[in-house]
């Protein structure tokens, strides 16, 4: 069952009139509201007032079949003056987060946490700030208390200053694992401490948090961890991080697509069931002047498709204004509600299909900075997919589990790869070529001569990529390559000139062991997106996979931007659901497919089936456009 929460601001149920509320609640069929309220106060009476509007509220809307939740910031208290804040690695003091390492913070909120569970909710849950990373000009916390806790861990004596050091510098070493440990015990036992309030309140009620783009790896633990902690004997639940929001600004240089495969990534690291795992459906700042429901839409439409999730956090309602004043995400829900069928009944019952993208969620214990093709690192930017970037934007179905009909690996995600994954051939960047090849492993790379930056540097790069089998070149202009030199038995695919002589952008190589590699000579960790995002970059991987494993992708269509793709396989068919999400309408798209299909059955769109092809009619800027095929005999 997909069920769809809605928050609404806990001071603004009376305000904009609760039977209006009511109204658009059920419009878009949920099954459950959160209160959302703001910081902690710190001013008694305030306190008690939001208390008593919680207890109000929760009553009303659980009166109407509504499971109510409470929803408010971890570590946020405004104008502090009493609690010690965090620090990032850099020594910045973080202002209004306060470190969960104070003892006297842990006891002033587990107390506010307790006062809302006596208001009679169903739930808890933590909002975006149950983090340490992306608060400050870098990761934390180093605070003094963190400092002591890492030191006694290591048994050393260090200052910040030599901890930022091996934090963000160096191979593996103690004092990044102590960093880790430290502040994941800090949030384990903050979560802990809270469980053990509330129960003493009610044990039935259901405590969870909002995971953000840190919760996974460097804040030294994990969402699902904390969620299990949080849950005590309840069913754990968390809200992934990724929300359409960002794609109206390209934050941290997403497209929709982009949050979407985010999601999906983060779904894939637990077990499905275990946790109850709701998308994250924002449209901040509302109303639909910042944020289009169509972005909305898409992020909904194609979550479902994917069936990654138990449901989503609906942000349907503006937070400030009259519940009848921005319905248009309710219209469009409404409108969306056939679709939202026919993609269950379509897709609900058959496995993703694709290319396997290989995205462990822990990379910072073992990473090593820098390299020769990373000379600096970000490390709370590590979080962003660039593969799943790659193969979303050139119209390439992805999966998160299993082999797919071949891998990507990206940077550090090669550091640790199994076995397996070279068991279909790999997708590699330049960064996760040179880590391969220092793990011993070939692929056809002999040495990195030096980075050649255009403009930069003594060397001149052209400003084309030469295609070398249709003859097409692309821009490079602003992109990055490196001069290397390659073993004589592989096969280039693409180059530039330089002052130096022509250059691989691209090449494929298999080694003695039969292990075989497409390689682009790109640092993806700088986005390089002139270079990963173009008709020709997403047909040369397309046709080359056949190569890497002897398997066909099993759908791809050519020459549409953003025009995003998922396959789903059972024993008897195939479903592919395509969103258009882009300005301009994908006029007349082909769908090629990995075999002759016999029947096919469209969801939102119309068009011909002939043999292995597709032919669609045009597909609206963010329309969502699906079909189902199959075959007398069953897909292998």
């Amino acid at each position: 069952m997909y069920k769809i929460s809605v928050p609404i601001m806990n001071c603004n149920v009376k305000r904009s009139n609760r039977e209006r509320l009511l109204r658009e609640l059920k419009r878009f069929n949920a099954e459950r509201v959160f209160l959302a309220l703001d910081t902690y106060e710190t001013d008694e009476k305030t306190r008690e007032n939001v208390l008593k509007d919680i207890k109000d509220n929760c009553e009303f809307f659980k009166d109407n079949g509504f499971e109510v939740g409470a929803w408010i910031w971890t570590f946020w208290v405004k104008n502090n003056t009493k609690f010690r804040n965090m620090r990032s690695v850099k020594g910045t003091e973080i202002k209004s987060f306060m470190c969960p390492t104070d003892e006297d913070f842990v006891k002033f909120s587990t107390d506010y946490i307790s006062d809302i569970a006596r208001c009679g909710v169903d739930l808890i849950q933590f909002d975006d700030d149950f983090r340490y990373g992306f608060l400050s000009d870098s990761a934390g916390c180093l605070c003094d208390r963190h400092i002591e806790l890492i030191n006694g861990i290591t048994g050393r004596v260090s200052t910040r200053e030599e901890l930022e050091k091996h934090i963000t510098s160096g191979g593996k070493n103690i004092f990044r694992d102590a960093y880790l440990k430290a502040n994941g015990d800090a949030f384990r036992n903050f979560a802990a401490a809270v469980r053990a309030a509330v129960d003493k309140v009610d044990p039935k009620i259901r405590i969870g948090a909002c995971a953000c783009m840190s919760s996974w790896d460097i804040d030294g633990t994990d969402a699902f961890e904390l969620a299990k902690i949080l849950a005590g004997k309840t069913r754990p639940f968390v809200r992934l991080i990724g929300a359409p929001y960002w794609a109206v600004n390209k934050s941290w240089g997403n497209s929709l697509q982009d949050v979407i495969e985010l999601e999906r990534m983060e779904s894939s690291w637990t077990k499905r069931g275990d946790i109850e795992i709701m998308a994250e459906g924002d449209v901040y700042p509302r109303p639909r002047i910042n944020c289009p429901a169509s972005y909305l839409e898409g992020f909904d439409t194609a979550l479902r498709a994917a069936g990654c999730t138990d449901g989503i956090l609906k942000y349907g309602l503006d937070y400030t204004s009259n519940a009848d004043y921005e319905t248009g995400y309710a219209v469009f829900h409404e409108r969306n509600i056939p679709v939202y069928d026919a993609i269950k009944e379509t897709f609900g019952d058959k496995t993703g299909c694709g290319v396997r993208i290989y995205e462990p969620m822990k990379k910072l214990s073992d990473m090593v900075m820098p390299t020769e093709i990373n000379s600096d690192v970000n490390i709370e930017d590590m979080f962003f997919s660039k593969a799943a970037r790659v193969l979303a934007c050139n119209s390439i179905p992805s999966v998160y589990e299993g082999k797919g009909v071949c891998g990507i690996a990206f940077d550090e995600n090669a550091r640790n790869l199994p076995s397996s994954a070279f068991e279909n051939g790999l997708i590699l960047d330049i960064a996760a070529a040179e880590i391969l090849t220092k793990r011993g492993v070939d692929v056809g790379l002999e040495k990195i001569v030096s980075a050649l930056d255009d403009g930069n540097g003594s060397i001149v790069v052209g400003s084309e990529e030469h295609f070398l089998d249709d003859g097409n070149y692309i821009s490079l202009i602003g992109a990055a390559v490196y001069n290397i030199k390659i073993n004589q038995a592989a096969e280039i695919l693409s180059d530039v000139e330089t002052s130096a002589g022509k250059i691989p952008v691209s090449y494929r190589y298999e080694n003695a062991e039969g292990q075989r590699f497409l390689v682009l000579n790109v640092n993806t960790r700088s986005d390089r997106s002139s270079m990963l995002r173009h008709y020709e970059r997403g047909r040369q991987i397309a046709k080359n996979i056949p190569w890497l494993s002897g398997k066909e992708l099993p759908a791809y269509s050519y020459g549409h931007p953003s025009l995003y793709v998922q396959c789903k396989k059972n024993e008897n068919a195939m479903a592919v659901g395509l969103w258009n999400f882009f300005a301009d309408t994908a006029v007349d798209p082909v769908v090629e497919l990995d075999g002759a299909y016999d029947e096919i059955k469209f969801i939102n769109c119309g068009g011909k089936l002939e043999n292995n092809k597709v032919y669609l009619n045009d597909i609206s800027p963010f329309a969502f456009a699906g079909f189902e095929v199959s075959m007398k005999n069953k897909i292998q």
